[in-house]
């Protein structure tokens, strides 16, 4: 409680001009159409069972009617591994192929269908989106679900 009023009575009364702002960056928005962004799919089913090839065509057609209708999203490419379980990053080579082109400045968004497309593995999907905001400029994941 004495550390709390000590920090509060060193903030009393300080004068604006010994204050230095730092304003915050600001953010793109995925709405605003004066900018474009490079936009890239991923799209992955995790079976080779025919049944899953609607699923996997369905991902792809239903994302590049997304991008479609945002004017400022320009599609960069769409990246699907078929076939693939997302446990692993073992054989997923679309979606490390994806990611090289993100540090190479070539996507600024991806869109994919969910978390669970994305990466089954938690640890692995943070370390990605952490490691893709972090790039400069950032790259952004949007999961639609």
């Amino acid at each position: 409680m004495e550390q709390k009023e000590k920090i509060r009575q060193r903030y009393r009364g300080v004068k604006p001009k010994d204050l230095i702002v730092i304003p915050a960056q600001e953010k793109i928005s995925m709405e605003d159409a004066s900018q474009t962004l490079r936009v890239a799919v991923y799209a992955r089913v995790s079976t080779d069972d025919p049944r899953q090839t609607s699923s996997y065509e369905l991902q792809k057609n239903h994302f590049q009617d997304v991008i479609a209708r945002h004017p400022g999203w320009k599609l960069s490419g769409i990246y699907a591994d078929e076939g693939i379980s997302g446990t692993s990053l073992n054989h997923r080579d679309s979606f490390l192929r994806m990611i090289k082109d993100c540090t190479d400045g070539k996507i600024d968004l991806i869109v994919t269908k969910s978390v669970s497309r994305f990466s089954r593995n938690v640890v692995d999907c943070i370390g990605y989106v952490r490691q893709l905001a972090a790039l400069k400029p950032p790259v952004g994941v949007f999961f639609e679900t």
